[in-house]
Formats: C-alpha cells, sequence, structure tokens
C-alpha cells in the first residue's frame, strides 16, 4: 500500500493525526496484528510518503491512546487488540432493542438551564404529547462509555416510576409497562462528527466520527412516547442485517418426469 499524497491535502486535520488513523486501521484490519512489530520507520516512510518527523508524531499519537508500544533498540509493537472493538452491533427490531439495553450500566448527567424539555423528533412519526422529561445519560459497557443519550419520555408515563426510568434502561421498562401499547418503532442513522460535548463524555476526540441514531416510539393514541438521539463512537460500531429476514420464501420446484414408451 502507497499513500497518494495528494489525498492528505483535502483534509483540514493535521498530517500527523491522518497518518495515526490511517495507522491504526491496519490494526484493525489486522494487517498489524496484536504483540506484533509494526513496519520500521524506512518502511512507513515507503508507503505513506511523508517525512519522518510526521511519522513520529503519528506513532506518538498512538502510544498516548495505548494502541502501540515503542521499545528502544526494538522497534514498535501493536499493544492493543483492536480487532474486537466493533462489538456494538446497532438492534434493528423492537426485540434486539429491549435485549441489548437490558443490562447497561448508566450515569445520569445534569441538565443544562434552560434547555428544552420537549423534543424536536427528526422522524416523521406520530405527535408530540403535553409533557416530556428529558434525561441525559452515558452507557457504559463495564466500565467504557459507548455512547451518549438526550432522550425524552412521555410525562404521564415517566411519572409512574420516576427513579426506575432515570436510573434503568428506559425501552424494557415502556415494552413492559401495563397499559402501553406500542404501535410503531423507528430509528435512523447517520455518521457526523463529535463535538466537545459528546467527545468529554465518550473519552474520544473532538472531530472523531460518530454514529448519530435518532429513535422514536409511538404508542396507540399515535402520542410520541419516547424519543432519544443517540451517539456512538464509530470505531465500536457496526450494523449487521439480514437482508432476507422478510422475503417470501421461493416456491419450491418439482421436477417432473415423463413416462418413456414401451
Amino acid at each position: 500500500m502507497h499513500s497518494d499524497t495528494t489525498v492528505f491535502q483535502k483534509s483540514r486535520m493535521p498530517l500527523y493525526l491522518q497518518v495515526a488513523k490511517l495507522m491504526r486501521h491496519q490494526i484493525e484490519s489486522q494487517a498489524w496484528g496484536f504483540g506484533e512489530q509494526i513496519p520500521t520507520l524506512d518502511e512507513l516512510e515507503r508507503t505513506y510518503r511523508v517525512s519522518r518527523i510526521t511519522l513520529r508524531a503519528a506513532l506518538g499519537q498512538l502510544e498516548e491512546m495505548g494502541i502501540v508500544r515503542r521499545t528502544r533498540g526494538l522497534g514498535t509493537f501493536v499493544a492493543k487488540d483492536l480487532s474486537q472493538e466493533r462489538w456494538f452491533k446497532l438492534p434493528t427490531t423492537l426485540d434486539e432493542l429491549v435485549e441489548a439495553v437490558a443490562d447497561l450500566k448508566i450515569r445520569l448527567l445534569p441538565i443544562e438551564e434552560g434547555s428544552s424539555s420537549r423534543p424536536a423528533p427528526s422522524i416523521a412519526c406520530g405527535e408530540l404529547g403535553p409533557s416530556y422529561r428529558r434525561l441525559l445519560r452515558v452507557h457504559y459497557r463495564d466500565d467504557t462509555p459507548y455512547c451518549l443519550i438526550s432522550v425524552h419520555v412521555d410525562g404521564e408515563i415517566f411519572d409512574v416510576a420516576p427513579q426506575e426510568f432515570s436510573s434503568k434502561p428506559i425501552i424494557p421498562q415502556l415494552v413492559a409497562l401495563r397499559g402501553v401499547r406500542i404501535e410503531q418503532a423507528k430509528q435512523t442513522m447517520r455518521i457526523t462528527v463529535a463535538n466537545e460535548t459528546t467527545a468529554r463524555h465518550l473519552d474520544i476526540g473532538v472531530g472523531d466520527p460518530v454514529a448519530h441514531v435518532c429513535r422514536t416510539i409511538v404508542d396507540d393514541r399515535n402520542r410520541i412516547i419516547y424519543y432519544a438521539e443517540i451517539e456512538y463512537p464509530a470505531q465500536m460500531f457496526q450494523i449487521e442485517m439480514d437482508l432476507m429476514r422478510s422475503a417470501t420464501p421461493a416456491p419450491r420446484r418439482t421436477r417432473t418426469t415423463s413416462k418413456r414408451r414401451p
């Protein structure tokens, strides 16, 4: 692989950070495996066609993140296995969503004064109710933050169990709540970049790619009872879909045999 240096000029990101991201990709894809020595500076210089100063700065960035380890006289080695980082699979059905969020660790964040408690849904689905309670939370897998979520819950429903809705996953509670019938559940996803708030809470860099998911749940009154905007670091995010899930099975072909004439 040899980099086209003109591509680097199209980004406003510092050159060493662009190179660091390309190196990180090599580790994510296991082209440079965990524990292995990465190419030498001479080889990296030929591959990326940038100066040694840029390469050292890029390696320094990866070393600060604990991804590589540089040892004087021995070389640079992959110090972190990134092959399993894309562990979060975006649920594509309501049942999958309930299962995915059932055991989350949650940290509730304070809401800034003056922020609106009414959602502004980006999905054309359902109608707004008279009142909502907004929650801002960080969700964790083990001790690693993996999403920042701003969620609005219908006020009447939230008042049924405010402590539980504040401290536990909301979706399973909505599904199990007596008297609530869910008629629609939709979500959209786009790729964007982290702002300062997202970067701080998810321990990533400002401008790093994130998957921005909008999710709306509507009850049998055509009222939006749940609306959330969620941001996931792109490096731990993937989507898996069964493209044949809703397909109609093809009719089985039967073989006809013709009788031979005596």
